[in-house]
């Protein structure tokens, strides 16, 4: 599968983002296998002069998958080069589309137990729930004046059509029947909706809006490279100041041929609420051949602390399989299930 790849590029292209091939600032070049880009690749080097701000998060529609462990092992790293990280737990986004607010806000607690099991330090950064933080739901309705729907639009990429993997997401998610792994039977409303919005993009925007930063880097998986686009249409828009640029994570590739790794695609993914013998199962079964397109390595690069050199030998024993391709998917798995185990008992 190259269509993950292709879709790099194109991003890329489209957008004249700068690929990550070394250090990016303070992140070592041992961490480049996480990122395929930077929309700004000089913002760190002004951080000694700007107060500077990492931000990005997760949402809550049930366990983490490997996708959902990278970022927080993300977040980790860019701690680790010296950042100042804000990391949020989007609890209210899925209460405001109708889940119960008791089990969203019980979810939230073991996501933040477990990110700080996998090494997260909330003494020197932000982690935090949306509805603990009541200063950017005062920000929230301090700026939703100035909030336009329209700014969640593609803008730059509207004139492109969708690239083929794209299109391949959206027919995967057409097949689906969009099911939420966290029940959705309470209320909604369009004005919910719409607060959910508009507080989605002052979590971005509270730290400069507040005074307390300079500068915004949001760090995310490219798919979600509009999300600097929106928050800087809305910083314009609002009584804000400061730089939001962009650094973004790998997508991974789904099992069985998914385009995607997702929690609403079934069987593409391994959920960390998994047995161990599911997770060895569907770990094993990656044949290796095409790094591009292995689910297995390309979790590796993301969702797993080995560092690019470690990488590069995991890659070699992919593109061969063999016996060095059976080892490393055996290492891997067992650091899977250990995830696994680490994630259940925060359940208990």
């Amino acid at each position: 599968m190259t269509r993950l790849t292709d879709h790099y590029k194109l991003v890329r292209e489209r957008n004249d983002y700068r690929p990550v091939t070394g250090a990016v600032g303070p992140i070592p070049t041992a961490q480049r296998r996480r990122f395929v880009a930077a929309d700004d690749p000089g913002v760190f080097d002004r951080a000694t002069d700007r107060r500077t701000l990492v931000t990005t998060g997760v949402g809550m529609t049930g366990p983490p998958h490997l996708g959902t462990v990278g970022q927080i092992l993300t977040a980790v790293e860019l701690q680790r080069a010296g950042l100042d990280v804000q990391f949020v737990i989007a609890d209210l986004e899925p209460y405001h589309n109708g889940a119960p607010l008791e089990r969203v806000q019980s979810l939230a607690e073991r996501y933040r137990e477990f990110i700080r099991d996998l090494g997260f330090d909330p003494e020197q950064g932000r982690l935090r729930t949306q509805s603990e933080a009541r200063d950017v739901m005062q920000t929230a309705q301090l700026l939703a004046p100035y909030y336009d729907p329209d700014s969640w639009d593609d803008g730059e990429d509207a004139d492109h059509s969708r690239t083929a993997w794209e299109r391949a997401v959206s027919d995967a998610y057409e097949a689906t029947d969009g099911e939420w792994t966290v029940e959705h039977s309470g209320p909604t409303s369009e004005a919910a909706r719409t607060h959910s919005a508009v507080l989605h993009g002052v979590d971005f925007l509270h730290p400069l809006y507040a005074g307390e930063y300079e500068q915004l880097v949001l760090s995310f998986g490219i798919d979600e490279h509009h999300l600097a686009r929106m928050a800087r249409r809305f910083r314009d828009a609002a009584p804000v100041e400061g730089g939001v640029a962009g650094l973004y994570t790998r997508m991974l590739p789904g099992f069985d041929g998914a385009p995607k790794m997702a929690k609403s695609i079934p069987g593409s993914g391994v959920s960390l609420d998994m047995s161990p013998e599911t997770i060895r199962e569907r770990i094993d079964g990656d044949e290796g051949g095409d790094p591009a397109g292995s689910p297995v390595f390309q979790s590796m690069c993301l969702a797993s602390r080995d560092d690019a050199e470690r990488l590069d030998e995991f890659e070699a024993a992919c593109e061969a399989g063999g016996a060095e391709w059976e080892r490393a998917k055996e290492e891997y798995a067992e650091y899977v299930v250990d995830l696994g185990e680490q994630w259940q008992a925060t359940g208990e």
